[in-house]
């Protein structure tokens, strides 16, 4: 608890993501901000018109954090399908350390508010549809170099991506049971391997061999 002073709009926002990702919208209510925050309900409203922006605010920043997460993984390595797989891993570390509480919080509030809230249902598209671009690039990437075969389907695949391993969440979020969302990745990567070209295969196996998988 913080003291009645005033505190800035990105600290309550940043107090507020855990229990957004843990409760969602409709089970966060302004009593528990309070409580959580630690601020009078005055400030709050000086920082933000209602819940309902503060709460879309709290995602906005929760996805900045996600995506310097997941930057900072596929940063590691440099081959388009090498950033693939550290993307995918880097997935499973972060909820496998989370105990798979909560699940993807994005994925969350789509299902709860996609159908109730223009402005959230606009932002949780721009959250997957980034993420499907930026897999989209990877392997748009791989087929330029060679490494997946020229008439691989570059947008249904990574829509498949991407929906596969929200699955894998969901899945994992229900069961607390690590080897659902393993599952969901193992079919990402063999999926990848029937595109791969002969160049390919032997650039991932000269990265096995060198540690750089």
């Amino acid at each position: 608890m913080v003291s009645k002073g005033t505190v800035t709009k990105q600290t309550i926002i940043n107090r507020i993501i855990e229990h957004i990702h843990l409760n969602g919208f409709s089970e966060t209510s302004l009593s528990d901000i309070i409580a959580i925050t630690g601020v009078k309900k005055g400030n709050l409203y000086f920082h933000f018109k209602n819940k309902e922006e503060l709460i879309l605010e709290a995602l906005k920043e929760a996805h900045r954090q996600y995506q310097e997460y997941l930057a900072a993984y596929t940063a590691k390595v440099s081959e388009p399908l090498q950033k693939i797989d550290a993307m995918l891993d880097a997935v499973y570390t972060y909820h496998k350390k989370r105990k798979f509480r909560g699940g993807c919080i994005f994925g969350n509030i789509a299902l709860e508010m996609a159908d109730k809230n223009i402005a959230y249902r606009g932002f949780i598209h721009d959250v997957f549809q980034q993420w499907i671009d930026w897999t989209a690039t990877q392997l748009e990437v791989a087929v330029t170099n060679g490494q997946l075969l020229a008439s691989t389907p570059v947008q249904e695949l990574s829509h498949h991506i991407i929906a596969a391993l929200e699955g894998g969440l969901l899945l994992s979020k229900v069961t607390k049971n690590p080897d659902d969302l393993n599952a969901a990745i193992r079919g990402i990567k063999e999926l990848l391997h029937y595109y791969k070209t002969n160049k390919g295969l032997k650039r991932r196996n000269n990265a096995i061999k060198t540690g750089n998988n």
